[in-house]
């Protein structure tokens, strides 16, 4: 039996890249290895599968004339100058009111006179109050990691965002410069992202 053949190797014979001695040394190592016969089973599996998923997107009709857009007169930027002007007054006048304390010294009741010769009893002193808020927690954010789709290394590649399950769950799809896709990951309302 001859040495292995790496994955890459073998998605290369999928998609009919190698030379031509090549392609014949694999069919012939992939009728004698059972271990390399089944990972060229899941390679095939796995590219069936995400050739069916771009089959299913929406062919999208080309663009054969973008529109012209308007141009805006120096109007509509007076108007959008003052519209900011007056958003930022109103956001300077509706300022959080901070609350005050207002701190007194307790009431005095009314005492007779001492006797002549005594000392007169100071009241004691009153020290304002401090108030302490706890500062608000946030939450981290939760890290979204990617997962590998093959064992290649990820040198460069092209983030696209797709839908699944009908456009019900978004994710992201790394796509290697080759085209192929080599990592993916769901995006979620957590990680802020949606």
């Amino acid at each position: 039996m001859t040495q292995c053949w790496s994955e890459g190797e073998l998605r290369a014979y999928l998609d009919q890249e190698l030379p031509p001695r090549d392609m014949e040394q694999v069919a012939r190592h992939l009728k004698e290895c059972s271990a390399c016969g089944g990972l060229y089973a899941e390679l095939d599996g796995r590219a069936a599968w995400l050739s069916d998923l771009f089959e299913a997107l929406p062919n999208l009709e080309p663009v054969v004339k973008l529109p012209q857009l308007r141009r805006r007169s120096r109007a509509n930027w007076r108007w959008a100058a003052a519209m900011a002007a007056a958003l930022a007054i109103g956001f300077l006048w509706m300022q959080k009111p901070q609350k005050r304390i207002l701190v007194t010294s307790p009431p005095t009741a009314h005492v007779a006179p001492p006797a002549p010769g005594k000392p007169t009893p100071q009241p004691a002193q009153v020290r304002p109050a401090i108030i302490r808020r706890k500062a608000p927690v946030n939450p981290k954010p939760q890290v979204q990691y990617y997962v590998k789709l093959d064992d290649e290394p990820i040198e460069t590649g092209v983030v696209v965002r797709v839908s699944l399950q009908n456009g019900q769950v978004p994710a992201d799809v790394i796509l290697g410069p080759d085209g192929r896709p080599r990592a993916i990951r769901l995006v979620s309302d957590i990680s802020g992202e949606r």
